[in-house]
């Protein structure tokens, strides 16, 4: 009985000490910060919390904080590493990032149950690109002029989407941080729906370039079927005419022979012009070649009579 009551105890104050230890580890951990934001000093610390809350510093790190400005950079450009593959950090909240790349992980090994994006021109063309403006924050106050110059003019005239619109088009682009009651775009998630959308659009021209030339085929099989149409003569044109004028004709391939003859008034055959070209022909008479007067002329195609018309001529 005496040995459970002493185990009970004992356990109590381990619990108690758990909780002192974690106590202590906060208030390091707060004050370290508080010297931080507070004391102007520079420092070379790496600061890292484990599971317990201990704070350890190791010299790897320059923490410089004086007045309003503080930078934290690796003693080597280059040489130093924020969370490593197989201990990385959950998230990092800042206003900006810069640096010469960034990687996303996109192993195949860590992924599955992959689907086709549904609609994604449909998706594209709903987005709504804007120029807008971020609103400033305490944290634009921070530093000398020329910083805060710099910070103002870093917020104007920006490129992007709304999360609340397109929250409703493209939800999985589209993060709620409840904490902070703020809603944030991954745009990465955009590309794939553009490329997609592209490819649909791409399909889309196909079909268009198909029809076009369907179409293109028929409006030659139509001028093909056109030629079969039947033997025609025109008006001579200008008519009346003193120096030249053109007798327009349609012969179809089918005609093997054709002429075109030139006859005055008596019927007397005056001139006679064979038409070896098919489809739409002419013929010139010159005027200088006649006398004035009125003339009929005719067109006779394998031995049949197609048409006669008159034509003057005038001096």
């Amino acid at each position: 009985m005496k040995q459970s009551i002493f185990k009970s105890a004992d356990k109590r104050n381990k619990q108690t000490n758990k909780q002192t230890n974690k106590q202590t580890n906060k208030l390091k951990c707060l004050i370290f910060l508080l010297l931080l934001a507070l004391s102007p000093f520079c420092i070379k610390a790496q600061v890292s919390v484990d599971a317990n809350g201990n704070v350890k510093l190791v010299s790897d790190l320059n923490i410089i904080h004086y007045g309003n400005s503080s930078s934290i950079y690796p003693d080597e450009n280059n040489a130093a590493y924020c969370g490593v593959p197989g201990q990385q950090f959950y998230k990092v909240c800042g206003q900006y990032h810069y640096a010469t790349n960034t990687l996303l992980t996109s192993d195949i090994r860590l992924k599955e149950n992959f689907r086709e994006i549904d609609q994604p021109l449909e998706k594209i063309l709903q987005l709504t690109g804007k120029m807008y403006d971020y609103i400033p924050d305490d944290s634009d106050r921070n530093g000398n002029d020329r910083e805060k110059q710099a910070k103002t003019e870093r917020k104007k005239d920006q490129l992007g989407f709304v999360a609340q619109e397109v929250i409703g088009i493209i939800p999985e682009a589209v993060y709620y941080e409840e904490e902070a009651d703020l809603y944030y775009i991954n745009y990465d998630a955009i590309i794939p729906v553009i490329v997609e959308a592209l490819k649909e659009l791409s399909g889309e021209i196909d079909d268009l370039k198909n029809k076009s030339s369907l179409k293109s085929a028929s409006l030659d099989s139509e001028t093909i079927t056109d030629e079969t149409k039947e033997t025609s003569l025109g008006q001579n044109v200008p008519n009346p005419f003193s120096t030249s004028t053109r007798i327009d004709m349609y012969l179809p391939p089918t005609v093997s022979k054709a002429m075109l003859y030139l006859y005055n008034m008596q019927g007397e055959q005056i001139k006679s012009f064979d038409i070896n070209e098919r489809g739409n022909t002419s013929v010139t008479i010159e005027g200088y070649t006649l006398k004035a007067g009125m003339y009929l002329y005719t067109l006779i195609a394998d031995g049949k009579e197609v048409d006669t018309k008159k034509m003057i001529l005038t001096k």
